[in-house]
């Protein structure tokens, strides 16, 4: 049925994207823009007999408006349109994450590893054509932390560890030791001791790594 749609908008030469029922139509200011939103929901509501779902359909400028979880932007706000994660969906990416690296969650590290590298894998496969290389380094201190965080509740002699990890570890390591878990986490010696080496040698994928590995691929 919406073949026709497709047509239509070819026969009136607009730009688009469609999938599904969800389709977003490109054009160079916001006047044309109501009168195409207009026009085509009439088509799409006498010609096609299907409802428009009004509340969900806007006029809008296209980077302030996503479709399944891509956006655009321009770096500085000049120079070529690129594509960036949208918000939402790094909300719905770290909730799993943050599932997956839950405190409470009575699993081993390695296991905990390898179900982030396949939710990794198959997240950072989908989002590979986004020009997101900040987003993805920020995933990435994001997990550590948080993989940080889990490292900590599983030591019982955290002194031990701190001695044991850190190359140069300061003379208050106690009090680093005594760190509540999140906060322990963020603290300089845990960074230096669980360092990015450290977590490449446990078996972590980073999300930066594997997005920079599928775009040249």
């Amino acid at each position: 049925m919406l073949d026709d749609l497709d047509r239509e908008l070819f026969k009136r030469s607009l730009r688009f994207v469609r999938y599904a029922d969800d389709v977003m139509i490109f054009v160079r200011s916001e006047r044309p823009a109501s009168r195409v939103l207009a026009s085509v929901t009439t088509f799409i509501e006498m010609r096609l007999k299907l409802k428009v779902n009004r509340e969900k359909s806007k006029a809008a400028p296209a980077f302030k408006v996503s479709l399944f979880g891509f956006g655009y932007y321009r770096a500085g706000g000049k120079g070529p349109v690129r594509i960036r994660i949208d918000r939402k969906a790094v909300y719905r990416l770290k909730k799993t994450v943050r599932t997956i690296t839950s405190r409470s969650w009575g699993v081993s590290m390695d296991h905990r590893l390898e179900k982030l590298r396949r939710f990794m894998t198959g997240r950072v496969a989908y989002f590979k054509v986004a020009d997101s290389s900040w987003t993805f380094k920020q995933l990435d201190e994001w997990t550590r932390r948080r993989l940080r965080q889990v490292r900590w509740i599983e030591t019982t002699n955290r002194v031990r560890m701190v001695r044991r990890l850190g190359q140069e570890v300061p003379d208050d390591v106690r009090l680093v030791a005594g760190h509540r878990k999140w906060k322990a986490s963020l603290s300089i010696e845990m960074s230096r001791a669980l360092d990015n080496a450290y977590w490449d040698a446990e078996g972590y994928k980073s999300f930066a790594a594997l997005w920079q590995r599928l775009r040249t691929a």
